[in-house]
C-alpha cells in the first residue's frame, strides 16, 4: 500500500523538505511537493525525522539488560525494553547487555518482535575502575576463553566491545575481537594522550561516552579525551543530556572534530523514565534520581543517563543551534555508517527502509515507524513502564 506522509518539516540528510514522503511496502519511494495520488497522513507542523540508532543503552522504563535473578524473565525484559525504546523514537539499537542475555537477544533479533536489534554491545567486562569517583578496584582478569564465550553466545550478533587498553594482557582480547570483525571501543581508561593515541593506532575505533570516565583536557596533556577528539580514525559516542557533558563542552567537541564523526547515545539504564527517588540499580549499589535529573550513586558518581537520545536532539537543536539535519546524522546516519547498515537505514532517502518518527516541536515522540509499520503511537496512552520494577529496585529489600 502506498502512503504519503505530509509535513512542512521532513528532515532529509542535508535539507529540511516541505511536502510529501511516499512510502510503499515499508520502503521510502519518493519525496514530492504536489498532492500525490495516494492515501495521505497529514502531520501538519510536526517534524518527520529518521528513526534513532542508539548504540549504547543498558535499559529503559524499568527494563534492564543487566544479569537477572531469574533468567526466565530475560525475554520479558528484552521485549519490554524494545517497546520502551520505540516510545523514545529508537528504531535501531545495539542492546548494551550482560553476557547472560546475549543468547536471548541474538535469538530475538531474528524475529519480528526483535527487528530493532542491529547487534549486541558489551561494555566490559575489561574496564579500568581505578580513578573513577567512589570506585577503586583492581584490573579484571583477562581471559581469551571468556572472549570466545562472548562471541559464541552472541551467535554472530556481537558488534561492539568496549574495553580499557591499559589492562595487562588485553591486546590478545582486542586482536581476537578484531579478527572476528567486531568493533572495539576505548572505555573507562586512565591513559594519557600518548597512550590513548597508541591505543587508537592499534585498531580501537570508537570512543565510549566521550569525555566520561577518561582523562580530560589539560594544557600539559590533553588526555584520552584529546586523543579521541584529534585522532582521524575515531568515531566518538557522546551523551547529550547536558548532565554527563556540559553543552558548552559539546560545542567545543564540534569545533575540534567534524559532527560526522559523532554518534549520539543515551547510556540509559532501567531508571530512564522512573520518578524521582532512591532505587537499587545493581545488587550492591543504590542510586538516587535527583530533581535536576542526575542519577547518582551514594558516593556521588554518575550512574548513566535518565534521558533518551531524543532529549539530546532537542538540546543540540534548541540550545546549541546545531542544524537539525546535522543532529539527525549524529543520531541516525553516523552510527548506521559505522556499523554497516547505511545502505538501508539511517536517513530518510529513496529506497531506504521507512524507519522514521513523527515528533512535536518540543521533541515529544508521537509516532514511531519501522519499515513503514507503527511500533509506537503516543495517542494510545499505553503504560509501558515495567510493572515489576518498583519491587525489584526497592533499595530496602
Amino acid at each position: 500500500m502506498k502512503i504519503a506522509y505530509k509535513s512542512s518539516q521532513i528532515v532529509l540528510e542535508n535539507v529540511v523538505f516541505s511536502g510529501y514522503m511516499i512510502v510503499e511496502d515499508g520502503i521510502i519511494k519518493d519525496f514530492v511537493r504536489d498532492n500525490p495520488d495516494s492515501k495521505v497522513v497529514d502531520c501538519g507542523m510536526d517534524r518527520i525525522i529518521p528513526g534513532i540508532f542508539d548504540t549504547h543503552n543498558h535499559g529503559t522504563l524499568g527494563y534492564s539488560l543487566m544479569a537477572s535473578k531469574d533468567p526466565s524473565k530475560n525475554n520479558f525484559n528484552i521485549l519490554g525494553y524494545l517497546k520502551g525504546l520505540a516510545s523514545q523514537g529508537v528504531t535501531s539499537i545495539l542492546p548494551t547487555a550482560d553476557i547472560s542475555l546475549f543468547s536471548d537477544i541474538a535469538d530475538l533479533s531474528k524475529t519480528h518482535a526483535g527487528q530493532q536489534i542491529r547487534g549486541i554491545h558489551s561494555e566490559g567486562p575489561w574496564l579500568n575502575r581505578v580513578g573513577e569517583k567512589g570506585i577503586k578496584t583492581g584490573y579484571p582478569e583477562v581471559s581469551l576463553d571468556h572472549a570466545k564465550k562472548m562471541v559464541k553466545l552472541a551467535k554472530g550478533q556481537l558488534r561492539l566491545v568496549a574495553l580499557a587498553p591499559e589492562i595487562p594482557g588485553i591486546d590478545q582480547i582486542r586482536d581476537y575481537f578484531l579478527s572476528q570483525g567486531i568493533t572495539i571501543a576505548y572505555a573507562h581508561s586512565d591513559h594519557n594522550f600518548k597512550e590513548a593515541t597508541q591505543a587508537f593506532d592499534s585498531g580501537i575505533s570508537v570512543s565510549t561516552h566521550t569525555g566520561n570516565v577518561m582523562t580530560g583536557l589539560h594544557h600539559r596533556d590533553i588526555g584520552g579525551l584529546g586523543a579521541a577528539l584529534s585522532h582521524p580514525n575515531v568515531e566518538c559516542e557522546v551523551i547529550c543530556d547536558g548532565k554527563h557533558i556540559s553543552l558548552e563542552m559539546i560545542r567545543l567537541y564540534f569545533q575540534m572534530k567534524a559532527p560526522q564523526r559523532f554518534m549520539m547515545i543515551s547510556d540509559c539504564s532501567a531508571l530512564s523514565g522512573a520518578p524521582l527517588g532512591r532505587y537499587r540499580l545493581f545488587k550492591d549499589m543504590n542510586v538516587t534520581i535527583t530533581p535536576d535529573g542526575f542519577c547518582l550513586s551514594d558516593t556521588g558518581r554518575l550512574m548513566g543517563s535518565t534521558m533518551p537520545v531524543i532529549y539530546g536532539i532537542g538540546n543540540l537543536v534548541e540550545v546549541l543551534k546545531v542544524p537539525i539535519t546535522t543532529v539527525c546524522q549524529m543520531a541516525s546516519l553516523n552510527p548506521s555508517r559505522k556499523y554497516g547498515i547505511a545502505d538501508h537505514k539511517g536517513s530518510l532517502s529513496r529506497e531506504k527502509d521507512a524507519d522514521f518518527i513523527i515528533i512535536s516541536d518540543d521533541y515529544k515522540v508521537k509516532l514511531t515507524y519501522l519499515k513503514g509499520e507503527v511500533i509506537y503511537d503516543a495517542s494510545l496512552k499505553e503504560n509501558l513502564f515495567n510493572p515489576n520494577f518498583f519491587v525489584e529496585a526497592n533499595p530496602n529489600d
